[in-house]
């Protein structure tokens, strides 16, 4: 089958889950004989990288386009208009970036079937961004959605695709799952750990509040250790001033993105990783985490209920005092009963989450997209 992908933002680039998910679903259908082409922007790659032309790569084939700005992909629609003439299915990831919409007309005018990720962003937190422009937007896909099947990673986020673009349209239920991990030697280090972009939508204020508030961590030997992209840098400020005002300075540091190897070593050298974020419709960093067998504790705004069904870490409500209970708990938990936690976390992703087992499902959803197209015209 010859698969057409879109993506704002694509690996080797780390900034927002789906860079990284789109590259392990194109590597593994590439792997079973698919042929795959990803159009993506040059956002955040290596400046080594080739632009503007395609290149081969073990997901398959790779063009970064170079756009006049971020939200002007003026040669990423071009190279994707060119690319879909000669795809079976297109699968079109992010809802509200420029590219996407034309994307879709562009396949409906052809009769290719098309699959769609928002990739969380109907939940009720990202909406609030840019609220009017997005609701404008809402009505415009609204037009375009028959014989289009979206993709959700939960049930939560079925319920927001059905809820903002109508009862009608067919969504499908897939979970994110990752490539194997870089194997790496844990070497156990005092401190918990944020993994991900700054933004406000992640709730790092309310981990900061958290541990202001715990005696536990203020009177241990451990920090927080501040990871991922500075995506809002009003944000950013405001989170390192919360941190002076709450005599944080000495327990918590920013230490920038981090990739590759060394990502995987602040993973599995953590005690602990903790997402307080208002809203995920995945959260990669949970499952990246437990692959190195440190355990987490995510929101309730995040699909991970898992955590507590699996005893891998903790599902809580993203409050201070909520936030604060269960950091308290793993701090002072006895050595053995964290290593459960550990050997538990790893073994959940073994078996639930590598994608190389469960890659025919991803050629079951394009097979739907197929049945869902001939429906329409």
């Amino acid at each position: 089958m010859k698969i057409v992908m879109s993506a704002d933002w694509f690996y080797p680039a780390q900034v927002g889950g789906s860079a990284s998910t789109i590259y392990w679903q194109a590597k593994a259908l590439t792997a079973q004989g698919h042929q795959v082409s990803i159009v993506a922007t040059s956002q955040n790659i290596p400046n080594s990288i080739p632009l503007n032309r395609w290149l081969s790569m073990d997901c398959g084939r790779v063009i970064y386009t170079k756009n006049p700005h971020f939200y002007l992909p003026v040669r990423h629609i071009l190279s994707g208009l060119k690319a879909i003439r000669k795809a079976d299915v297109v699968h079109v990831n992010s809802l509200f970036y420029p590219a996407s919409f034309i994307w879709v007309i562009a396949c409906r005018l052809r009769g290719k079937p098309v699959v769609w990720s928002p990739h969380g962003e109907l939940s009720p937190a990202a909406l609030k961004f840019r609220p009017y422009l997005k609701r404008l937007l809402l009505l415009l896909f609204r037009g375009v959605s028959a014989g289009v099947l979206f993709h959700a990673t939960s049930v939560d986020e079925m319920r927001q695709i059905q809820r903002r673009l109508g009862a009608h349209v067919q969504v499908t239920k897939l979970r994110t799952m990752m490539d194997p991990p870089l194997p790496v030697v844990r070497v156990a280090r005092p401190y918990l750990l944020f993994m991900g972009r700054l933004h406000p939508i992640k709730g790092v204020e309310q981990l900061l509040k958290a541990l202001a508030g715990s005696d536990v961590f203020l009177k241990s030997h451990y920090s927080l250790q501040i990871a991922g992209p500075d995506t809002d840098k009003t944000y950013t400020r405001k989170l390192k001033e919360q941190v002076m005002r709450l005599g944080l300075s000495e327990k918590v540091f920013f230490i920038g993105n981090v990739q590759g190897e060394g990502k995987e070593q602040i993973y599995a050298n953590a005690h602990l990783l903790i997402l307080p974020s208002h809203a995920e419709n995945f959260g990669n960093v949970v499952i990246e985490s437990l692959a190195q067998g440190t355990p987490v504790i995510a929101s309730t705004n995040t699909p991970w209920q898992v955590l507590e069904t699996k005893q891998t870490g903790r599902w809580v409500p993203n409050d201070a005092e909520s936030l604060r209970k269960a950091i308290d708990i793993f701090l002072t938990m006895k050595p053995d009963h964290y290593a459960g936690y550990r050997a538990r976390a790893a073994q959940l992703v073994r078996s639930d989450y590598m994608i190389d087992g469960h890659i025919a499902l991803w050629s079951d959803v394009y097979k739907a997209a197929h049945s869902q197209n001939r429906l329409v015209y």
